[in-house]
């Protein structure tokens, strides 16, 4: 069971050098807008790495990503800052590079501010704190770690290791 008791409202989000983020509550529409734009983004990448290695051009400034520990990486990275420019609506304690001043707030902003990544990865521990909680509550009902929706006791007798029949015939 779950209980249907998450945020509704924007909230206060502490995180490290005394930055706080006000943001929206993470849904499954925040959650698959994030995922569409990382998806979109390693997909952009590869065809343009492909387009390059076609005629012979520089490929120096784009990631590899068929690479999967890159892809990976940056796959995360990217996950973080879409769901960060999904969510804050207000922030303090962040400032312009230059100067006292508040830096404003807007995509640019929030991506430099994740690519700090002890704040990147404070954010995410914080921001998507809610759905561990929901996966404890859902007890021995969430997905089971073989991939099946119903993990029981295993009942069906194991696979005999003889040649069937029809190998036999052939």
């Amino acid at each position: 069971m779950l209980r249907l008791n998450l945020k509704k409202e924007p909230y206060w989000m502490d995180l490290p050098a005394e930055v706080k983020l006000k943001v929206r509550p993470l849904s499954t529409a925040i959650m698959s807008a994030a995922q569409s734009s990382v998806i979109k983004r390693i997909t952009d990448w590869r065809q343009e790495r492909k387009s390059r290695i076609e005629v012979g051009a520089d490929m120096s400034d784009l990631p590899d990503v068929d690479d999967e520990e890159t892809r990976l990486g940056l796959s995360e990275s990217l996950l973080i800052k879409a769901l960060a420019r999904g969510a804050v609506v207000e922030w303090q304690g962040v400032l312009n590079s230059i100067g006292d001043e508040p830096a404003p707030l807007n995509d640019t902003a929030v991506n430099d501010l994740m690519d700090i990544w002890f704040v990147a990865q404070d954010f995410w521990k914080h921001y998507t704190s809610s759905l561990s909680v929901l996966e404890a509550e859902g007890n021995g009902y969430r997905l089971a770690a073989n991939g099946t929706s119903a993990a029981g006791l295993d009942i069906a007798e194991h696979a005999t290791t003889k040649p069937s029949r029809a190998a036999k015939a052939s």
